[in-house]
């Protein structure tokens, strides 16, 4: 029963990668596992179900989840390793060839209710701890006083979603240039908000 349930999403994670959400039905996702297309009912209420599930397994990290909080707003972690290890999750997530097919739908479905609706939370989730992560930064001297907490959040996920983008859509970068671009862009960044000594 779970073979079906991971074989029913893996067939149609690929079917929405290659024709997209409205171009795949649930006959053809069922066509593909091999199985009456009544039986994905046994499984998922429907083409959203399935596409829900996914989004749950597959989607972009979420900062707000209870790992990722303490460890960005840890008082004892040094700024810039804490500014890595983001950077590093990105780039594992590229790593895992599923994250990255998902994420490409995500890109090409932009404008599916549901995935703007998921992705809106999902990045302003980021964005205010990217903002708390700042401000705690500021209020310890760490970085410049006078600069603002939600522009530096925005301008620092900005740059990692941009790299991401060229990676993903546009195919413009190899691996190992997204690697190095990522952690470029992290070095870059801090050098010019840190505060001087």
């Amino acid at each position: 029963m779970a073979d079906t349930r991971e074989k029913i999403l893996n067939s149609a994670l690929n079917l929405f990668a290659k024709n997209g959400y409205h171009g795949t039905s649930i006959r053809a996702i069922a066509d593909s596992v091999g199985i009456q297309k009544s039986s994905i009912y046994n499984h998922f209420s429907g083409k959203k179900a399935i596409f829900s599930e996914l989004f749950k397994k597959l989607a972009p990290i979420d900062m707000e989840e209870e790992f990722y909080k303490s460890k960005i707003l840890n008082e004892n972690e040094d700024p810039v390793e804490i500014l890595h290890f983001f950077g590093r999750l990105i780039i594992d997530e590229m790593k895992d060839k599923n994250k990255s097919k998902w994420l490409k739908i995500m890109l090409r479905e932009h404008s599916h209710p549901e995935v703007k609706k998921r992705m809106k939370e999902r990045l302003e989730n980021n964005v205010r701890i990217g903002e708390r992560f700042f401000k705690k930064m500021k209020d310890k001297g760490e970085i410049k006083s006078d600069l603002n907490c939600f522009l530096l959040a925005n301008e620092f996920i900005g740059g990692i979603v941009f790299f991401r983008m060229r990676y993903l859509l546009f195919e413009l970068d190899s691996f190992e240039e997204l690697e190095a671009e990522t952690e470029e862009h992290i070095d870059f960044f801090w050098k010019n908000i840190k505060k001087e000594t």
